[in-house]
């Protein structure tokens, strides 16, 4: 295993042990991998890891952060180095979101980036389906991508990022096999795909928190998102771009193959929610999906946004194809 800076351990049950300058991963008393770790920052790892006493002393004297998540990707807690690190790239960070001019150009990026992975999902999908209003909402939507690289502020980009949006959950609706989905609502979810919409949201947050948290990012201080005590606003501005490609598109596909089904969700006056079974189910495909080399894509951006506000070099949004 090559080394490098942030190192991702997802399998279960791991322990992690020391020789020499690399670590060693064994599962069953079976070694699995070693691993250099001379560029390494950060190791995000499963909480049913054990890392041992000398694997610990050579991890923290080398200034390496352990990040423990849940299988579901969920940021359990955060183990730093007593070297530190990181706060040259977060006074970067504030600097630009001090800077307007700087904050709106980054901005824009998460919503241009949002608002073509959108369109790539209708023109993946348009050649199964005879409506012509597809073509005239791609139209549309370069459109509002020309518009969104003019805008002035936050809350113009925003806007049309908005009005984007229910051209895209239009063509969403027509996409699906299932007639239950009317338009894009939150909670309490009045319809079981969008249920799985805000569920798939959840999971999708967990994995650019946990990316984010590698990179030393502030997770509060946001661009297109505002800084919101208690919000992770950044993780909301990176999930911008992976929402089609990651959750929707991935969703889409379950629920018109009935791999998903009106059967795994309950309730209906107070929103519908997954069974236990439709949970468990949810989860197992879920994971499945999670390996499918998505995680390196999150941590790779991760590392974009970082050199963007250490260098101020411009940011390139992930592109769907």
């Amino acid at each position: 295993m090559k080394n490098v800076e942030t190192l991702y351990i997802d399998t279960e049950n791991i322990s992690v042990h020391r020789s020499s300058e690399h670590l060693v991963l064994e599962k069953d008393n079976k070694k699995i991998a070693s691993v250099p770790i001379v560029e390494t920052k950060s190791i995000i790892l499963l909480k049913s890891s054990l890392v041992t006493a000398p694997a610990l002393e050579l991890v923290y004297s080398k200034g390496i952060d352990l990040i423990y998540i849940d299988r579901n990707g969920k940021v359990l807690g955060r183990m730093n180095s007593s070297k530190g690190g990181g706060a040259e790239l977060r006074l970067a960070q504030y600097r630009f979101y001090d800077n307007q001019a700087e904050r709106t150009g980054i901005a824009k990026k998460f919503v241009i980036g949002k608002i073509n992975n959108q369109k790539e999902l209708i023109k993946k999908y348009k050649r199964y389906y005879s409506m012509k209003e597809f073509n005239s909402v791609i139209k549309k939507m370069d459109g509002f991508i020309e518009k969104a690289e003019k805008a002035a502020d936050i809350d113009e980009l925003m806007g049309y990022e908005g009005i984007s949006a229910r051209f895209y959950w239009d063509c969403y609706k027509d996409l699906l096999t299932t007639d239950v989905f009317k338009k894009r609502d939150y909670r309490p979810a009045p319809d079981y795909v969008n249920s799985a919409l805000n569920l798939g949201y959840s999971f999708l947050e967990n994995e650019v928190t946990a990316c984010l948290t590698a990179e030393k990012l502030d997770l509060e201080i946001g661009f297109l998102h505002k800084a919101l005590r208690d919000r992770n606003s950044l993780t909301y501005d990176l999930m911008e771009e992976f929402r089609t490609p990651y959750i929707d598109s991935w969703l889409l596909s379950l629920f018109n193959r009935k791999m998903l089904k009106e059967e795994d969700f309950t309730g209906k006056e107070k929103g519908f929610y997954f069974t236990k079974e439709g949970m468990k189910k949810f989860v197992d495909l879920y994971r499945k999906h999670r390996e499918e080399g998505w995680y390196s894509i999150f941590l790779s951006q991760s590392s974009e946004l970082k050199e963007v506000l250490k260098n101020g070099k411009e940011y390139k949004p992930f592109k769907w194809k």
